[in-house]
């Protein structure tokens, strides 16, 4: 028995505190295999700014001597534009100055279409999603001290970069960043049988700025991914021992697709058999007599 191929769209909205969230999924299922997106962001603005300046050192608390250690975390991802850091220090001088700004709207609906033209197997579902999200963070390190380690990774969509400073006891550290996700298309092409390809365009922009001095082990990544989700452009070097390094990286992805418009009675274009699924779908069936209404042949003689 032969299973037609299903296809699903499914977009959720939750109220989350005071922020409006929103996620959506899409689906489609073959014979043989499948294919499923899961999206999520929300209608957020977050701004952050911080200032540190000490000595890490040991504390008497109830007498006994805690020691000396600093620890940072920070994890955030907004419609897979993402920043994760980790910092964990011992006894020493630190300072630190950070500043954030995130701005992230889901105010345009996600769409999709799905059509096979006549006489041909292949389907072609298509996924519109403009949820854009802009980020902008900054950040300086400085430290002097017994052992400090530091491991910070930014990503947007599957492009990501990435750095780590391990066992270092003299360290400086500069980064910039700015990342900016406009909007989203998905294309899906499969017959009843098998997915056929499928393709993910997010229109995204990356930028990196890193200056850092290191007296330990230090490591650099960096990918950039095609629609296909192959990666085109990838790095990794690792340094030990004393160095400067700096580094700029920029990543950028356009696609320009937007949803189709479809005109009013498309069938009067071709017929009812060139009419897409959708379409023929909102009049049912019976309707084939009433719109098959193929453009007659041009005379070939007044």
């Amino acid at each position: 028995m032969r299973r037609n191929c299903i296809f699903t769209l499914l977009a959720v909205a939750t109220l989350i505190s005071v922020v409006q969230g929103a996620s959506w999924s899409g689906g489609i299922k073959t014979d043989s295999d499948s294919w499923y997106i899961y999206r999520q962001s929300a209608n957020l603005s977050f701004s952050y700014e911080q200032s540190v300046k000490g000595q890490i050192s040991a504390v008497d608390f109830r007498g006994r001597s805690l020691s000396p250690f600093h620890s940072y975390y920070q994890d955030l991802d907004v419609n897979q534009v993402r920043i994760k850091e980790r910092t964990a220090a011992t006894q020493g001088t630190f300072s630190s100055e950070e500043q954030l700004r995130l701005d992230s709207r889901v105010n345009n609906a996600v769409n999709a279409s799905w059509e096979k033209p006549a006489g041909s197997d292949l389907w072609t579902i298509d996924f519109y999603e403009k949820w854009p999200v802009e980020m902008f963070y900054s950040k300086s390190m400085s430290y002097s001290g017994r052992g400090i380690n530091n491991l910070d990774s930014v990503g947007n969509n599957l492009d990501f970069v990435a750095s780590s400073f391990l066992y270092n006891q003299e360290f400086n550290k500069e980064r910039l960043l700015n990342m900016s996700l406009k909007r989203m298309n998905a294309t899906v092409l499969a017959t009843d049988e098998a997915i056929a390809s499928s393709q993910i365009r997010a229109t995204r922009d990356t930028e990196y700025r890193l200056d850092a001095h290191s007296t330990g082990i230090a490591g650099f990544k960096y990918r950039q991914v095609d629609p296909e989700g192959e990666t085109v452009n990838a790095g990794d070097e690792r340094f030990v021992g004393v160095y400067d390094i700096s580094k700029k990286v920029r990543m950028s992805s356009a696609f320009n697709q937007y949803q189709k418009d479809d005109d009013w009675l498309p069938c009067c274009y071709g017929g009812w058999q060139d009419m897409r699924y959708y379409d023929q779908k909102g009049f049912g069936r019976s309707a084939s007599g009433v719109f098959d209404c193929r453009c007659a042949a041009a005379p070939s003689h007044f």
